[in-house]
């Protein structure tokens, strides 16, 4: 009767005892899993800082290498072919001050020439003029010179013209413009033609 009596007496206070134990394992099981996994992260986190710091190394270390320059290749030299076709070997490149002269010298011999020429050319479209009006009846068709057709004042008239384009011929060959230096002789050389061809027109009347 006794032993019944004590096992219910004993029995209330083991059942405490090992839901105590229980509770007390049970509160200090999350503890020691997050304590672990602390552990497992702190690992992983220092295995992935030395992959990271393993990899720059490897990346240092093989920059320079890649960074060198290759072996320098020799190159062909390139030849430059003048172009001869805008070059006159036989005209030199400089002028001297002799040579300036004496082509100034030569354009006012053939300016005083041109001079001379348009002078007697216009005084032989005079006297066929004054020979063809005077002889068959002609009449002078020209309106500037018409009112001295009458007279030898013809002769003076008829310089007017020349005297004009010699001038002009004159400022033509000292002009800023290369291509009017070089076609300074037109004036002069138009005023020949044009005299030459009036008089051998007056001459043609019967």
């Amino acid at each position: 009767m006794f032993l019944p009596l004590a096992f219910l007496l004993l029995h209330p206070q083991v059942a405490p005892k090992i839901s105590t134990s229980t509770e007390v394992a049970a509160l200090h099981m999350p503890a020691a899993i997050s304590a672990s996994s602390d552990v497992t992260r702190a690992e992983v986190s220092v295995t992935a800082e030395n992959e990271v710091t393993a990899n720059e190394a490897a990346t240092s270390a093989g920059e320079p290498s890649a960074a060198l320059p290759e072996a320098p290749v020799p190159v062909e030299p390139v030849e430059m072919h003048t172009p001869v076709a805008f070059l006159n070997p036989a005209k030199p490149m400089k002028v001297s001050v002799e040579e300036l002269i004496a082509e100034n010298r030569r354009k006012q011999m053939v300016w005083k020439g041109l001079a001379i020429a348009t002078s007697s050319a216009a005084t032989f479209d005079a006297w066929t003029t004054r020979h063809a009006i005077t002889t068959v009846g002609a009449v002078e068709l020209n309106p500037m010179l018409k009112p001295f057709a009458g007279n030898s004042s013809l002769y003076a008239a008829i310089q007017v013209g020349p005297v004009l384009l010699d001038f002009a011929g004159k400022k033509m060959m000292y002009s800023r413009h290369s291509w009017v230096r070089h076609m300074w002789w037109v004036p002069q050389s138009a005023s020949f033609v044009s005299s030459m061809f009036c008089g051998a027109h007056n001459l043609a009347f019967h």
